[in-house]
């Protein structure tokens, strides 16, 4: 290892053993920009995060009251024996990304508290307008507030109404044989009475809907009134070969009343979803649809109001602010002009990110992962301290190559204004422009977690053992991947007609069946928007039910199935991991019940579940293998269960065996030591390789699913489409939103190699990606842009790979740049 750095401007550790961390001893120098690079899941994040940026909150939180800290949910302390010359940090974690539905991208950065300051002060500073606005606060423009939500919707903006051409999809045919999603199923008690209607009206309901009566129509969809229909119902039972018949007379309340009451009704999300196709949202007629009072809705401010500031994208609002500085009085100056102040500050770091083309009120479920980061990046980055450790994981995720140069500036402004700047990051680009580089490995899980090697980047570039080292050097092998031609007239095609999603408008929208398809552009060009609208809209069609962002869909019958595969977490429950969410674990434990001293005993396989009360998991800490002991104001402190020393287990589980190992043992054990000692049953070792193809083989089967990262998370979800694309009689469709983000180039070609194995089983796979190596290795690519937010969401170039390097847009010329082995961002290490 390099020589350590040793003075009183660097970070000491000693001791560091979170996680897998291998009693780390380390310097990191203070006041540069340092990157923790490795393989994905060598130990970087454990010591960047988990070590060093909850060792400094915990440290701070314990300057507080203990009344104080009660209130506080504080992290766990990190196993380290000395931590010198640590600071306060800052930490932008990629593993906790905050998808609260009330979350904005106002609310993430703090621009919502800076706007409801300037529009309840400023307007009664201005000159005689102190009796109109003198009881204004801040509370007025909080749509989630008593004082500032619309009587009327309580703030939601709406409510969801049926609507007749969602219920009635083809009038060309007739009702019960094509014309309604709705009536093809029996989704109500209603449906008996429509035929004793029809009886009664004289009608024939095999004629096309739309030759029907319209009175006749009108009553269907909008009831009888007090008219009332008397029909014999046939209800099924549970048990198919039995039903049973009441005779009821009532009146039809109408199809649209009828979906509405439903999904009233309904008593969990999943069951409301069911309803959603024949629904939308309508405005609410008070508000508009903003969910403001009318405070909000008629205070203006720099010739806006604040609903409709909310709406237009950050550039409009930098624009916004500049003007209202400019026009400030003499009364207003002294309160407007500061917060004016930091808020074009904190508006410019979000352009700087990427993200100009965002509104305000977008809320975060409809970010990306790599939009929803850096708006969380730029509310931690808009401070103006110094002597401050900026700790951020993965800030590259989600950029495009244009946009990376932007994110390098920034770390160097934070190291000019005295900061420190740890970087987690795999990006070799960024790492390269880096002062000092700390490479954790040399494999990952238990095979990390030692200091690989600590310093510049050309000393990690010259160390022979170091992956990251030969990425730096310009000799890391390029991604590999045979094209499979698209576009010949063989070529069968997925297309979306009248596709409206987000800032994405087309007529057309296409992708070639069988292939890999590769979404580009610049970050907001609407790369997620079509990803989403075209799984929404061929599980849509393959549904027999209306897309909301489709018109139509053409294609949809190569396909039988779709998986969306998203980085949202697995899971809020530490029970979940890697086994139960794959379904592993559910042979494991068949396995163990069919051992012959498990049959002895009258064991079955739920007995073998620890989430399972009652069975062979130990109740003490039911089935957890650690307790929580609540420490009041001090952090809760996770210690190993004393009655099953952590093993989750009860004895008598944990006497039966099955090729020597306890169950326990099964769930420490590694992904890639289990495809080992598990070559048999197919299913379990075909389960157990797709999750080695993905790159998951360090992970361990019993590892909670809280602790994974969201590359992490939605390559178990790759891994289960693996297996259904293998298993399935029938291909299918499977996107995949930023794939390799969080990984590390070395392990991309695993990912790349996944793709080929869902392909081979005759699957289509769409990916959005900003990675260029991935990117031109697709059978085609759809390239959105040209810009971001409004100026994008056109499909500007379509093609293979080469006809996109030949194309004027702006991801074709880094094509072209790593077609020719270039650095994409044009400079070698240092």
């Amino acid at each position: 290892m390099t020589g350590p750095v040793r003075d009183a401007e660097s970070i000491e550790v000693v001791g560091a053993r979170t996680n897998n961390l291998r009693d780390v001893a380390l310097s990191i120098p203070k006041g540069k920009v340092v990157a923790f690079t490795g393989v994905s899941g060598s130990g970087k994040t454990s010591l960047a995060i988990d070590t060093l940026h909850n060792e400094a909150q915990l440290r701070y939180l314990e300057g507080l009251s203990p009344f104080v800290r009660q209130y506080i949910t504080q992290r766990n302390r990190p196993k380290v024996d000395r931590i010198l010359g640590l600071g306060a940090t800052l930490a932008v974690d990629q593993r906790r990304l905050n998808r609260n539905p009330r979350s904005t991208v106002a609310t993430i950065t703090g621009i919502d508290g800076h706007l409801g300051l300037l529009y309840s002060r400023l307007p009664g500073l201005a000159a005689g307008a102190e009796d109109r606005y003198g009881n204004l606060t801040t509370a007025h423009f909080d749509r989630h507030s008593p004082e500032g939500h619309c009587a009327a919707c309580h703030g939601v903006g709406g409510r969801w109404q049926a609507q007749e051409d969602l219920i009635i999809t083809d009038p060309g045919l007739p009702l019960f044989e094509g014309a309604s999603p709705w009536y093809a199923k029996w989704r109500s008690g209603e449906h008996a009475f429509v035929p004793a209607l029809a009886e009664k009206r004289g009608v024939d309901l095999g004629l096309p809907w739309q030759s029907l009566p319209e009175e006749f129509r009108h009553a269907v969809l909008y009831g009888t009134g007090d008219e009332k229909i008397e029909a014999t119902v046939d209800m099924p039972n549970k048990n198919e070969s039995a039903s049973w018949t009441y005779t009821s007379s009532q009146p039809l309340r109408g199809a649209l009343a009828e979906v509405e009451r439903v999904f009233a009704n309904a008593g969990t999300p999943s069951a409301k979803q069911r309803y959603l196709p024949y629904m939308r949202k309508a405005p609410c007629g008070t508000c508009g649809g903003s969910g403001y009072d009318e405070v909000a809705r008629t205070v203006v401010l720099g010739g806006m109001a604040y609903p409709e500031l909310l709406d237009v994208d950050v550039r409009v609002v930098c624009g916004w602010a500049e003007s209202v500085l400019d026009e400030l009085g003499d009364g207003q100056r002294a309160v407007g002009e500061p917060l004016l102040q930091d808020l074009g500050r904190r508006l410019g770091l979000l352009d700087r990110l990427g993200l100009a083309h965002l509104q305000l009120s977008r809320n975060a479920v409809s970010l990306s992962g790599g939009e929803l980061q850096r708006t969380r990046l730029a509310a931690q980055l808009s401070t103006e301290l110094s002597g401050i450790i900026f700790v951020l994981d993965e800030p590259g995720t989600g950029l495009h190559p244009a946009d990376k140069t932007h994110l390098l500036d920034i770390a160097l402004d934070l190291r000019a204004a005295g900061n420190t700047v740890l970087l987690v990051e795999h990006d070799p680009e960024l790492i390269a422009r880096a002062d000092w580089v700390v490479d954790m490995g040399p494999g990952a899980g238990r095979l990390g977690g030692a200091v690989l090697v600590s310093g510049t980047p050309s000393d990690v570039a010259a160390h022979p053992q170091s992956l990251t080292g030969r990425y730096l050097a310009g000799d890391g092998p390029r991604v590999r991947r045979a094209r499979r031609s698209a576009g010949a007239d063989r070529t069968a095609w997925l297309e979306l007609h009248g596709l409206s999603a987000h800032n994405v408008t087309a007529d057309r929208v296409r992708f070639p069946v069988g292939r890999l398809t590769c979404l580009t552009g610049v970050s907001g060009s609407g790369k997620s928007s079509l990803l989403s609208a075209l799984g929404a809209g061929v599980e849509a069609a393959l549904a027999g039910t209306p897309a909301e962002s489709v018109q139509r869909v053409t294609g949809a019958g190569a396909f039988s199935w779709v998986a969306v595969v998203d980085q949202d977490p697995l899971g809020r429950t530490p029970r979940s991991n890697p086994a139960t969410y794959s379904k592993a674990f559910d042979i494991v434990r068949k396995l163990f019940a069919d051992t012959d001293t498990a049959r002895d005993r009258g064991i079955n396989a739920s007995w073998f579940s620890f989430n399972t009360a009652g069975g062979g998991r130990c109740e003490t800490c039911t089935g957890y293998g650690r307790k929580l002991v609540d420490m009041h104001f001090l952090p809760d402190v996770w210690v190993v269960c004393d009655d099953c020393q952590g093993r989750r287990y009860k004895p008598e589980a944990l006497e039966i065996t099955y090729q020597g190992l306890t169950i326990d043992a099964v769930l420490d054990l590694t992904v890639a030591e289990a495809v080992e000692r598990f070559p048999a049953p197919r299913q379990l070792a075909e389960t157990l390789v797709a999750l080695e193809r993905v790159g998951l083989g360090y992970l361990q089967l019993g590892q909670s699913a809280t602790e994974l990262s969201g590359g992490e998370a939605q390559r178990l979800k790759l891994a289960t489409a693996i297996q259904r694309g293998a298993a399935g009689r029938k291909a299918g469709l499977v996107v995949l939103d930023e794939p390799v983000s969080g990984l590390h180039p070395s392990d991309i070609q695993r990912m790349v190699d996944a793709f080929d194995v869902l392909l081979d089983s005759g699957n289509t796979v769409v990916v959005a990606e900003h990675d260029i190596p991935v990117a031109a290795s697709a059978d085609w690519v759809i390239d959105l842009g040209p810009g971001a937010g409004p100026d994008g969401g056109a499909v500007v170039a379509e093609g293979t790979p080469d006809d996109i390097a030949a194309a004027d847009t702006p991801t074709a010329g880094f094509f072209r740049r790593y077609a020719a082995g270039l650095p994409l961002l044009g400079e070698q290490v240092r």
